[in-house]
């Protein structure tokens, strides 16, 4: 058995490199949509010891008309959480922490909640605290309209009564985890991350090209600068934060290559590090979770897969290992069009030697029901997201079911598949998993637009957490908000009591048992449940 293991390693390895120049075609035609018009992305892939494609395309400056190259430097995003997950393991290594310490043991300015919050939970995203850049938008300050510093996210931090949900009994992916982490190494260490990194990581591997952005007024030599577009014309669209560790490593392609080559030789830390790097994140009821130190562990097309996403501002970035093939993939973008996991992952079809699509056989496979069979009336109707507060609704065509008017396949009795999001029902509930998160949704009624009914909603909410104060009236029988000298929003109604804006956060009044309102709560992505008190 471990002859034909090995045989059949070294056939996956040999298979990418048989195909290598119909491969490399095929690789220049999926980045053809980049060029001397627009921003674009740079692109490595090596195989073992040796690189076997290397280019970039489009360009790094549109204003100067400069282009991309192969030592362009970007931002890399989510791709820098590995970076201080690594910086924590190491001193777990060291005996200078320990992955099941209680984190206030180290950052004594968070709350004490129900159950304490290890730096293990950090790692994994599993530890429910709320993410300081969706609590700041609250306020009317989302990332990329102020300048948010360590200080200011650790203060924000320290204002939050609640977590999303019990540490430890889900996931949540949520940059606070890694802004304490940040805290963590330089209060162990006594330096600070850049100088840990640099001594530690950069300079060991010769990453010459790399440093953090812990300075975002400091000029880069050679660095992309990075764009979105606004109505069909490119604007600049930069990180302005001194914060990272969750983000702001600057980096090339060819860095990141050196970087990837510790999943396969395991130089720094040895291999008790790399084993802390790439275990999965456990659950305390025992689901295991495909995040580990900074990193995602999954499968592709039944190969395993070690890779991360990031975007910030306009940079989008993806790092990938596929351990069996020896192959690394990188691509760094300074286009916010760019998607770094859809194109990453057509980057991995193209140089696995992918099997038929598995998958697809086996949902045909699993339908033990026909549609004749299966009562689709129980998943009608509007079903709002426990924790989130967010709500989708199910409709039915006769025998065909949509969820947010988007087709959904019935794969049992009491599960549909829309997507990547598998569904299950009993009369009043939802279960809906999507990658590692699984949210819990209860049926609710639909919105009461009595005159009455919104008036009593109206008046002055104030939140600690939030340090926001919000003003609701009623105009043309619209609930309208107002946050000091930021524009006024409408709010849309999607169930009683809920309210939702067009940036997406949700709004759920508490009314006391005669319906008076008490109170409110609003939910953004990955900061839930935000207490507001009515002051009048």
């Amino acid at each position: 058995m471990k002859i034909i293991t090995l045989l059949i390693l070294h056939f996956l390895v040999l298979s990418v490199s048989a195909q290598q120049p119909e491969q490399l075609k095929k690789i220049d035609q999926l980045f053809s949509a980049w060029n001397n018009a627009t921003p674009g992305v740079a692109v490595a892939v090596q195989q073992g010891d040796r690189i076997i494609y290397n280019k970039a395309f489009g360009l790094a400056d549109l204003e100067h008309h400069v282009p991309n190259t192969t030592e362009t430097i970007f931002e890399s995003g989510s791709v820098a959480k590995q970076f201080t997950a690594m910086s924590i393991l190491l001193l777990a290594a060291e005996g200078k922490l320990k992955l099941t310490d209680d984190i206030r043991k180290y950052v004594p300015e968070i709350p004490t909640y129900n159950i304490p919050i290890t730096i293990q939970m950090l790692l994994n995203h599993t530890s429910g605290l709320k993410d300081w850049g969706s609590v700041g938008a609250l306020t009317g300050w989302p990332r990329t309209t102020r300048v948010y510093t360590q200080d200011l996210a650790l203060h924000i931090m320290s204002q939050q009564k609640s977590t999303n949900y019990t540490p430890g009994t889900e996931y949540s992916y949520s940059n606070a985890n890694y802004s304490l982490l940040v805290t963590i190494v330089e209060r162990v260490s006594g330096k600070s991350l850049a100088d840990f990194t640099e001594e530690n990581f950069f300079k060991p591997l010769g990453m010459t090209h790399t440093q953090w952005r812990d300075n975002f007024r400091e000029v880069v030599p050679d660095r992309a600068i990075a764009y979105h577009k606004n109505k069909g014309v490119y604007e600049q669209l930069m990180p302005f934060e001194d914060i990272h560790g969750h983000g702001g490593l600057l980096t090339t392609t060819g860095d990141l290559l050196k970087w990837n080559s510790l999943l396969e030789t395991h130089t720094i830390g040895g291999d008790q590090v790399y084993q802390w790097r790439v275990k999965k994140g456990v659950l305390t009821q025992g689901r295991e979770i495909s995040y580990a130190g900074g990193l995602f562990i999954d499968k592709f097309y039944g190969f395993d897969e070690i890779s991360h996403s990031g975007a910030t501002a306009g940079y989008r970035a993806w790092l990938a290992y596929y351990p069996q093939q020896k192959l690394s993939i990188v691509a760094l973008s300074n286009d916010a069009g760019f998607n770094p996991t859809g194109i990453g992952r057509q980057l991995a079809e193209i140089l696995l030697d992918k099997p038929d699509l598995q998958t697809a056989r086996e949902i045909k496979s699993s339908r033990d029901v026909s549609l004749a069979e299966v009562d689709l009336k129980k998943f009608e109707g509007n079903w709002r997201s426990i924790r989130h507060l967010d709500v989708v609704t199910i409709t039915r065509q006769g025998n065909t079911l949509y969820l947010d008017q988007k087709p959904v396949t019935v794969l049992h009795r009491d599960t549909l598949l829309s997507g990547r999001k598998f569904v299950s029902s009993t009369p009043a509930n939802l279960l809906m998993i999507q990658n590692q998160d699984t949210l819990s949704y209860r049926k609710v009624a639909a919105p009461d637009l009595a005159p009455a009914s919104l008036t009593a909603l109206t008046g002055i909410y104030s939140s600690v957490e939030a340090e926001a104060t919000y003003s609701f009236t009623l105009e043309k029988n619209q609930i309208v908000l107002r946050n000091g000298a930021f524009p006024a929003k409408v709010l849309i109604p999607v169930y009683k009591l809920g309210f939702r804006d067009d940036d997406n956060i949700y709004y759920e009044f508490k009314t006391d048992a005669k319906g008076r309102a008490s109170g409110l709560e609003v939910s953004v992505s990955r900061a839930t449940r935000v207490p507001f008190q009515k002051i009048r």
